[in-house]
């Protein structure tokens, strides 16, 4: 009964010990990741999203993306309740999505330009664009905290 008793606390505290110091990674969903950084653009100076007709995301720097996580980007936008694509300034503009007399885009375009990723971090520097006279310049720090990503910090860096 001893042994017993004493091989049962034994396995208990080998439990424990091995799940304190496992150094478990957390899993990088790029979709979940890239759709929270971009989200985060659309708070930061409001007054470019007035009226807008879609939200335009130009995923030509993305890093380790599928068709997946891009289907998965362009859903989770869908709450706006505007048209959602992926497409760059020039496809939009090809495309007649802009006044030709303004310049201005019909929509918002976010773009990334530098993106870093670590274990338990990621930092997007990007843009939210309307017009070369409305534009902002973005940073968002998406991190991993209590078991679950999620944005810390997002700002404007730059304004035109």
């Amino acid at each position: 009964m001893r042994i017993t008793k004493l091989s049962l606390c034994f396995a208990v505290f080998c439990v424990m010990l091995a799940t304190a110091c496992s150094n478990t990674k957390p899993t990088k969903d790029m979709g979940e990741l890239y759709s929270l950084a971009l989200d985060a653009y659309m708070p930061i100076d409001k007054g470019l999203n007035g009226d807008m007709k879609y939200i335009a995301i130009d995923m030509s720097n993305f890093k380790d993306l599928d068709e997946t996580d891009k289907d998965q980007i362009l859903k989770h936008f869908d709450k706006y309740n505007v048209e959602v694509m992926e497409a760059t300034y020039e496809q939009l503009t090809a495309k007649g999505l802009h006044d030709p007399q303004s310049m201005v885009l019909n929509g918002v375009l976010l773009r990334v330009e530098m993106t870093e990723i670590s274990n338990k971090q990621m930092v997007v520097e990007g843009s939210k664009y309307r017009a070369g006279d409305g534009a902002i310049g973005t940073k968002v720090m998406v991190k991993y905290k209590n078991g679950k990503w999620q944005v810390t910090q997002a700002d404007g860096t730059w304004q035109s």
